[in-house]
């Protein structure tokens, strides 16, 4: 009897336990009612696993275009023997800054450079001639222009289009070539903003991979929904970078383990604003940038596809009009009340105010945010890259917006 009375005891165990699992499933994604109840995040990574996957996939097939793109030999000889011909080699070169420097290039990209006297006392002496004297900026950037295109002609590339720019904050010269090819020379004051700002990035980028994972997301969906246009007061791609360091750099977004770190504190040393500017410019064209003693490995272990979700979720509940971002202190702190038009304000370690100056880029970009927003929720925008067919309805939502019908006018800012 005691032996017959141990056997039945298991089968009865199992049977109470199946049924305690049938009014209780343990995935919830069996159970929406419990489902819904989950954090954004999770809800996402429970909801749309298969979806995440494919995300993955899809930024490393933009990851491998930008690695073709970044070997266009032809371009870049051009480039080198327009520099040569138009320049004395020993005074002064036009150096490549942003994507060509960080190789954060795709088919659209443009060619940025800097023009840089390379000896100190001559170059203070341009910079204050250049910024000082209307007459001479005018004069200088149209003859600078006028030499462009015919050296450009000789070299097999004529050009098509030229814009001068002399009013800018930083005046700017337009170079279009018939081959579609574009140029952009910049012609800063004496901080060399431009150049400083591509060193930190490429110091940025040799920290952790999924730092231009994420900003190849970013870059490709704010171009399909249009809120990426520098020349017309919306985001620039130095603005996104800096939105990406800070979600991968802040503890106020990842917690406990960040993505990458906080340069300034980290590394000082590298990336302070105190190294000479002839330094940074040695640096920018070197093809490694970073010390022997170099290094940074995170705790962080999450895919690039979970990181995007965050990151989402993280900008959907920023508070532009309270907070401001320094990427020197790794954190968000709160700004002075602001009234009207609401500015991003984004402070890197190489100028004391904000580098997003224009009320339609903190516009365009939240827009973006909460739009997307809701499109994970859904399971949209999750794996629809490259062609990301549902910025066609933020385009009409948005079609009446101040930040597009400005653009529609045509004005530069």
């Amino acid at each position: 009897m005691l032996q017959l009375h141990s056997r039945k005891i298991p089968q009865i165990f199992k049977q109470c336990l199946a049924s305690e699992c049938a009014a209780h499933p343990s995935s919830s994604s069996e159970n929406p009612k419990l489902l819904e109840t989950l954090p954004y995040v999770e809800y996402i990574k429970k909801k749309w696993p298969d979806k995440l996957l494919k995300m993955d996939q899809q930024i490393e097939e933009l990851n491998n275009e930008r690695k073709e793109c970044r070997n266009d030999s032809k371009v870049l000889h051009f480039l080198k023997d327009l520099n040569s011909f138009i320049l004395n080699k020993n005074a002064v070169e036009l150096l490549p800054v942003g994507s060509m420097v960080t190789n954060f290039v795709n088919k659209q990209s443009d060619f940025d450079f800097v023009f840089f006297p390379k000896r100190e006392i001559p170059r203070l002496r341009f910079l204050r001639d250049f910024h000082q004297n209307p007459s001479f900026k005018q004069n200088f950037m149209s003859v600078f222009a006028k030499l462009i295109a015919r050296e450009s002609e000789k070299l097999g590339e004529p050009v098509e289009k030229v814009v001068e720019l002399p009013r800018m904050r930083v005046p700017l010269l337009i170079i279009k070539y018939a081959s579609g090819l574009s140029i952009d020379i910049q012609f800063p004051e004496e901080n060399y903003h431009a150049l400083r700002n591509t060193h930190l990035m490429r110091m940025y980028k040799a920290c952790d991979n999924r730092f231009t994972l994420l900003f190849l997301w970013l870059r490709a969906v704010c171009d399909k929904l249009e809120v990426r246009n520098s020349k017309y007061g919306l985001l620039s791609s130095y603005h996104l970078l800096l939105l990406v360091i800070h979600f991968l750099q802040s503890e106020q977004a990842l917690s406990p383990w960040p993505v990458l770190p906080v340069l300034a504190k980290t590394h000082p040393s590298l990336v302070t604003s105190e190294i000479p500017i002839s330094k940074i410019a040695e640096l920018i064209k070197s093809e490694n940038p970073c010390s022997e003693d170099f290094s940074w490995k995170s705790h962080n272990k999450m895919a690039v596809s979970e990181l995007i979700i965050r990151f989402v979720d993280y900008y959907s509940h920023f508070n532009a009009a309270k907070e401001a971002i320094y990427i020197e202190k790794g954190l968000a702190q709160k700004r002075k009340q602001v009234f009207g038009d609401v500015r991003l304000q984004i402070i890197d370690p190489y100028s004391p105010v904000s580098v997003c100056r224009s009320p339609h880029a903190s516009s365009a970009f939240f827009a973006a945010i909460q739009f997307t927003r809701k499109q994970f929720k859904n399971g949209h925008m999750l794996s629809s890259l490259p062609d990301v067919p549902e910025a066609a309805q933020f385009l009409r939502e948005n079609h009446f917006s101040t930040w597009r019908t400005q653009m529609s006018d045509k004005i530069i800012l």
